[in-house]
């Protein structure tokens, strides 16, 4: 018994130090969908569970800094309303959210309706664009990815039920910074702060490869939290600062757009800053340098629908030349280190469909800037680059994506938190914990000691005794042993009563940053 209490002692010392040395945040890998998506494209987007019981929508990662806040899930107006002749509108959609179905949808706070008070989705980039819209704001559980792989449930968090054809696909907003309400006090977790904030992933930070259908096979994209995945990319040790204006932050030059053809001029030739967001499908660039794709690759541009369209004889030729581009980037505002990322035609291939025409276009992803405030790398370009954003450093990276097959596994790695000052006390708080904790065990096997060995005293000691007695039998008459037996039986040997020894544990202070702008940055709320 007493080998069984030591044993179990130790164990719970051995749990005890591990519980105080705290366990190691991995990232979270949200497996894509295993469909193209889209109304411009073939885009791949990733599945998540929305609401009580789970619906399942599949959603395109939002890297915009001014959208991607909250979740966007298209809702029934997006097909009854607006698209009422799309053929198997929901799933072209990504499927639909209905809040009336699920048991955890609520607007309290927000209104008094049951379908979520209405306001002007949050795209301050975007809307330099053209691209706004409407949404109906609630809060539900999520869950990403489906049931089964080990994925947080998140509770309460901000939904925005939209149907303009502006943004045709749903959006899983990336940002850690939280949403704000003009009708609130109190701004409302995004959520990859709420992964931060309960310590679900190790930092905030993300990174994304939007895939490629042009690949064969095609390679859906890639979607890391609080990591990367390391077999998506060359690295090229080169980062980026987030832009002052929090709305650009990711901000690169692009320097020069060049293709492979012998003796061809460049496209661009002297470098611009321009924004990268995956909310928006084209390359929005000077009109000059539309012009020049133009020129070179017989696209005919379409004024109605602002956007430059292909024949069947231009397609057939770019097919045959099969040009690469080659767009070089780097620091917003001019820098030496540079980085290329390539894109073939193929990229470029792209299909209008219903509901923007009514038979299948081919069109070419290029849109005409009209000034710098429009200059913007869309998905086109993120299906050949791979982003890395790391919010707790303020930088980021532009990678050339990589494309393994399906039998190449993850690589994920971890992007720790940097070690501040506060961290820094957190970090020698932290160690105090651990010293308390290794005094607390030392002192348990010693008192575990001390009663083994008087144990093990006594034990010897009646041994003695009842040898001694032993011999004095002998020697005695047997009426004396008799009355010495009679008065031994009066005398019982105890053990002292078992000691509880209590081990508390120190509380592990993990204390989670908090995010907030500087207050040199625009904040841009909801506006009723």
């Amino acid at each position: 018994m007493r080998c069984q209490f030591f044993w179990l002692l130790l164990g719970r010392i051995f749990i005890n130090v591990r519980f105080i040395s705290g366990g190691i945040t991995t990232p979270l890998s949200i497996p894509p969908s295993l469909y193209w998506d889209g109304d411009d494209g073939w885009w791949s987007k990733f599945q998540i569970q929305v609401g009580t019981p789970g619906q399942t929508v599949r959603l395109l990662p939002g890297t915009s800094a001014s959208a991607r806040s909250t979740l966007w899930v298209v809702i029934s107006e997006g097909c009854a309303d607006v698209d009422p002749n799309l053929t198997n509108c929901p799933n072209e959609r990504g499927y639909l959210f209905q809040s009336n179905l699920s048991s955890t949808w609520s607007t309290q706070g927000i209104q008094n309706g049951i379908d979520g008070v209405i306001f002007s989705l949050n795209t301050f980039e975007e809307g330099v664009l053209g691209l706004t819209g409407n949404g109906s704001y609630g809060y539900d559980t999520i869950r990403l990815g489906l049931p089964g792989p080990n994925l947080p449930i998140l509770q309460k968090q901000v939904l925005a039920g939209i149907w303009t054809d502006n943004y045709f696909l749903g959006s899983l907003g990336l940002s850690p910074v939280p949403f704000n309400f003009t009708i609130l006090d109190d701004p409302q977790p995004s959520m990859l702060g709420t992964l931060r904030n309960q310590s679900l992933i190790p930092s905030a930070s993300w990174a994304y490869a939007a895939g490629a259908h042009y690949q064969d096979p095609p390679v859906y994209g890639s979607l890391t939290l609080g990591g990367y995945d390391a077999s998506r990319f060359e690295p090229n040790n080169l980062t980026f600062p987030f832009a002052v204006d929090f709305s650009r932050d990711l901000l690169v030059s692009l320097q020069s757009i060049t293709y492979d053809t012998i003796g061809s001029s460049p496209l661009l030739a002297s470098s611009i800053d321009i924004f990268i967001d995956s909310l928006v499908t084209e390359l929005w660039l000077p009109v000059a340098v539309c012009e020049a794709f133009a020129q070179q690759f017989n696209l005919t541009w379409n004024a109605q629908g602002q956007l430059y369209l292909l024949d069947e004889m231009a397609h057939t030729a770019l097919l045959v030349q099969n040009p690469t581009f080659i767009f070089t980037i780097g620091q917003a505002g001019g820098g030496a280190d540079t980085t290329s990322i390539v894109l073939p035609y193929a990229a470029f291939d792209l299909n209008l469909t219903s509901p923007i025409v009514g038979d299948t276009t081919r069109y070419f992803p290029l849109k005409q800037a009209q000034n710098s405030s429009q200059y913007t790398l869309g998905r086109t370009f993120l299906q050949a680059a791979y982003l890395i954003a790391d919010y707790e450093r303020r930088n980021f990276s532009v990678s050339r994506a990589l494309f393994p097959s399906t039998s190449v596994s993850e690589n994920i790695i971890a992007i720790q938190p940097p070690r501040d000052d506060l961290q820094e006390k957190e970090s020698r708080r932290f160690s105090r914990g651990k010293i308390a904790g290794i005094v607390i065990s030392v002192t348990a096997i010693f008192a575990l000691a001390i009663a083994a060995v008087t144990f093990w005293r006594r034990f010897f000691k009646v041994r003695r005794q009842a040898a001694g007695s032993e011999r004095i039998s002998m020697k005695e008459p047997a009426t004396k042993v008799k009355a010495d037996a009679e008065l031994d039986n009066t005398n019982t040997y105890q053990l002292e009563g078992q000691q509880t020894i209590k081990v508390e544990l120190p509380v592990s202070e993990h204390a989670l940053e908090r995010y907030e702008i500087d207050s040199n940055v625009r904040v841009h709320e909801m506006g009723t």
